[in-house]
């Protein structure tokens, strides 16, 4: 099966951190999400996967590589000008090519789903294409999928038609027939949803509703990805493992400490917290609570970190709190 991971987003309610690091890259228990994605389309099967590229591209290159690690062939594609949800699967519409069905994921979203499940659901559907839909509190403004009985969607902000059934959120995740690229136009700037579902609801094609339970988060703001750190933390190695990532060691309560982290003697550790491989808090620093601290950064003694998130290779030191990315190389976070 074949996949595409949508990561060519500008991240801008995300800057000034995005302005460094790009939205796929942001570390969620230390873990790239882009990793968390990857390798939950590994577990549906996904033997290959396009992945869209323009802000900060190289790094998410440099990182994913040749998706040998995930036991896959990755496709990069390139755009110098964003194309936007539907331009950039529009773009790469001969990779899926022979393909049944394959699945589409945005770049900026977290979940613990078991994808395989999704496209099982899809296909016993007999659908055109079929949106993984959430109800999570809190965002009556992102309620625009209409769903009736049959768990058919029948309009998506009230086109082609309003209905009387929930109103669900979309969560960036869908499955496709080889009908999306009937409705989206050639490789140039559209979205998924007004260019290419809805003229296919229009077009009587079915679109089905998977009503997903489990976690699910768009990062897209400092809030909802701060937010989401501290909800997972307490069940860090659970999630880890279930994604065959690096699991961590108790280290107190909430406390969870990579093998090869290093925590200095006189140094305070306050759970929830979580310190990914190659961390290091020195002598007389005090990591928590709430914070996660990611790969190769480095807590400078008498610093106070608390409400944070320290990407990868940052250095700190004084009080921080919020996120904290790196900066050029010989500067020091203060």
């Amino acid at each position: 099966m074949k996949a595409m991971i949508l990561a060519a987003g500008l991240g801008e309610r995300l800057r000034p951190a995005t302005f460094r690091v790009p939205k796929p890259l942001f570390p969620i228990l230390g873990v790239p999400a882009i990793d968390w994605i990857l390798a939950g389309l590994r577990d549906a099967g996904v033997g290959a996967c396009a992945i869209n590229i323009s802000h900060l591209g190289a790094s998410i290159v440099r990182h994913v590589g040749s998706g040998a690690r995930w036991g896959m062939q990755v496709l990069w594609s390139d755009e110098p000008e964003i194309l936007g949800t539907g331009g950039g699967l529009s773009a790469v519409r001969e990779f899926f090519g022979g393909e049944p069905d394959f699945l589409l994921h945005n770049g900026d979203v977290f979940t613990d789903w078991d994808l395989g499940a999704l496209v099982r659901a899809h296909r016993q559907a007999g659908a055109a294409a079929t949106m993984a839909l959430v109800d999570p509190p809190g965002r009556e403004d992102a309620r625009m999928v209409e769903v009736d009985v049959r768990s058919r969607v029948v309009g998506i902000r009230g086109a082609p038609r309003s209905g009387d059934g929930p109103r669900l959120v979309f969560s960036g995740v869908s499955v496709h027939t080889p009908a999306i690229f009937q409705a989206l136009p050639p490789a140039q700037d559209s979205c998924l949803v007004r260019a290419g579902l809805i003229p296919m609801l229009a077009a009587g094609r079915t679109v089905a509703a998977a009503r997903m339970d489990g976690r699910f988060c768009d990062i897209g703001t400092p809030e909802r990805f701060l937010s989401l750190q501290w909800d997972l933390i307490p069940h860090a190695p659970a999630l880890l493992a279930a994604r065959g990532l690096p699991v961590p060691s108790a280290g107190g309560d909430q406390v969870w400490i990579s093998d090869d982290a290093r925590v200095e003697p006189g140094a305070t550790l306050v759970g929830p917290l979580l310190l990914a491989p190659g961390a290091v808090v020195e002598a007389g620093a005090t990591v928590g609570p709430r914070a996660v601290v990611g790969a190769g950064a480095r807590i400078l003694a008498r610093a106070h970190v608390l409400d944070c998130v320290v990407f990868g290779g940052a250095v700190v030191e004084g009080d921080q709190t919020g996120l904290v990315v790196p900066e050029p190389e010989g500067w020091v976070v203060t």
